[in-house]
Order: structure tokens, then C-alpha cells, then sequence
């Protein structure tokens, strides 16, 4: 099994370069970096999907291959940039939160178009990082597994039917998950949604 997770310093660089990156991209991917979601779910997400309940922050995501929602925690931060953004571009409900010309769902061949593109652009390792949605989803299940998560658990949030495909994602590298990368989630994600929001409100 090779390992598919997006090294550290990479996520780190594009998250330090990503208010370069146009303002649907940098929403895009930080559903990716933090929910684990496939790509083709960020482009059918809906003004619906998001809930706060009891201090809690949610997603409810079509999952195309299983044909059903699930509703996933995110962090808070995330949801109140995605209020921001629902609110700038006046997006319902029932819309897509991120839209191709006619209104309809972002096709996934754009999106992975646009970020290659702009990853390229700003040089992120040195410009020789190749996108994949994909392999957030190793990432995250990686995180959480070595977190002490169960597989059980972790196959649950991914929306896998088997273990046997949640056991492919979770990378078995020795690793003691860097705590730097935790803490970062946790104290990185508020600051730069900070940033993000302050740029938002003003641009």
C-alpha cells in the first residue's frame, strides 16, 4: 500500500499561500483539509448542509458513491467562513455552494483544473506539487486513526461500507502523529480564519 497523504510541509505551504488563491479555492480546500470529504462532494455541497447545534458544528454531505447524506462535525471556524462566503454571494438553501456559470454544482475537472494551476502558480514545493483531493482523505484518516480513533470509527466518517477500504486509507506509517500538525489544526485554523474573515468583510 503506498503511502498517498499529503506531506506536512505541502498542506502547510498551501495553507500560508492560500489567500493568494481565489476566494472559491481557498473555501474548496479547506473543506478538503479539514473534513477529509471527496472532492466531488465540496462541489455538490448546499446552503443547506451546514448546522450549529449546541456548540457543535455540522455537515451534511450527498455522498454520490453510496447514494445518502451524512452529517460530519467540522470545525467551527470553517462554518463561519462558509457564512461569510453564503451570505457575500447571496446562496439559498437549495443552491450549490460553489458554482459553475449557470448556477449549477462546480464540476470536480474545474476544481482540480484550478488548483493544480494555482499551486503551480505560487510554486508550492517549489512547484512541483501535483494536487489530489483524494489524498486529504488519507490524510485525515491517517490523523484520526493515529489519534487513537478507532477503524470502526474512522470507516464511519468516511462513509466506507468495508474495512477492508478504510484500512486502505489509513497509511500504517510508524508515525507518532506530529503533534505540531494537531496543534496547528486546532490553533492555526481559528487565526487564519481570522485573517481570512477580516480580508473577507474588507475586499
Amino acid at each position: 500500500h503506498n503511502d498517498r497523504s499529503v506531506p506536512e510541509g505541502v498542506y502547510t505551504e498551501i495553507l500560508s499561500k492560500l489567500a493568494e488563491f481565489p476566494e472559491h479555492l481557498r473555501l474548496m480546500f479547506l473543506h478538503l483539509w479539514c473534513t477529509g470529504i471527496r472532492g466531488s462532494e465540496v462541489c455538490t455541497l448546499t446552503g443547506d448542509g451546514y448546522e450549529e447545534k449546541d456548540g457543535d458544528y455540522w455537515l451534511k454531505v450527498y455522498q454520490v458513491k453510496m447514494k445518502t447524506y451524512k452529517r460530519i462535525p467540522i470545525p467551527e471556524a470553517l462554518y463561519k467562513l462558509v457564512q461569510v462566503y453564503k451570505k457575500k454571494y447571496q446562496i439559498g438553501p437549495e443552491e450549490y455552494l460553489f458554482q459553475n456559470q449557470t448556477g449549477g454544482a462546480f464540476r470536480y475537472g474545474t476544481f482540480r483544473y484550478q488548483m493544480l494551476k494555482y499551486c503551480e502558480k505560487y510554486q508550492i514545493a517549489d512547484g512541483e506539487y501535483l494536487f489530489k483531493s483524494h489524498d486529504y482523505r488519507h490524510n485525515l484518516a491517517t490523523l484520526y486513526y493515529d489519534s487513537g480513533i478507532s477503524l470502526q470509527a474512522v470507516r464511519d466518517y468516511l462513509g466506507h461500507e468495508y474495512e477492508e477500504m478504510t484500512r486502505q486509507y489509513v497509511d500504517y506509517m510508524p508515525k507518532k502523529l506530529e503533534k505540531a500538525s494537531e496543534a496547528y489544526f486546532q490553533e492555526e485554523t481559528h487565526s487564519f480564519a481570522a485573517e481570512l474573515m477580516k480580508g473577507e468583510f474588507h475586499g
